[in-house]
């Protein structure tokens, strides 16, 4: 495992985690990732793919692309939510899985002192903008 001052602050941590995820390094990437974790999605289904099974995805997620258009950062004791708009170029198990995701990140400090990602949701972006009065 990691130094927990790898994971000092979210967005360190959060940095770490993603060039783990753009590797696939599962070894380094469980360094990020709370017990708990699930990748979840709502649309255009809903789907909670738990921890054990998202590691083994890991191997088949190449990521070629990855630019975050906007983020913000809400903090608060040991909590952490990280919201990005991401364009991304990838493929699952060869499958395209590229376009512009709403991706928030659900972050929990431990008891180490180190931050680990608890749920990522994860939205492609296929709505209009929305309408204001």
């Amino acid at each position: 495992m990691s130094n927990p001052a790898d994971r000092r602050s979210p967005q360190i941590a959060d940095q770490g985690w993603l060039d783990a995820l753009k590797r696939r390094d599962t070894v380094a990437v469980v360094d990020f990732l709370h017990p708990d974790y699930a990748l979840v999605l709502v649309h255009p289904s809903t789907v909670t793919v738990h921890r054990d099974e998202w590691l083994r995805t890991l191997s088949g997620y190449v990521i070629s692309g990855w630019e975050v258009r906007g983020e913000s950062w809400d903090l608060r004791d040991d909590l952490a939510l990280h919201l990005h708009l991401v364009d991304m170029d990838a493929a699952v198990f060869g499958a395209d899985r590229s376009g512009l995701f709403a991706v928030t990140d659900t972050w929990l400090r431990g008891d180490d002192g180190g931050w680990r990602v608890w749920r990522r949701h994860s939205t492609p972006m296929t709505a209009g903008a929305m309408p204001r009065s």
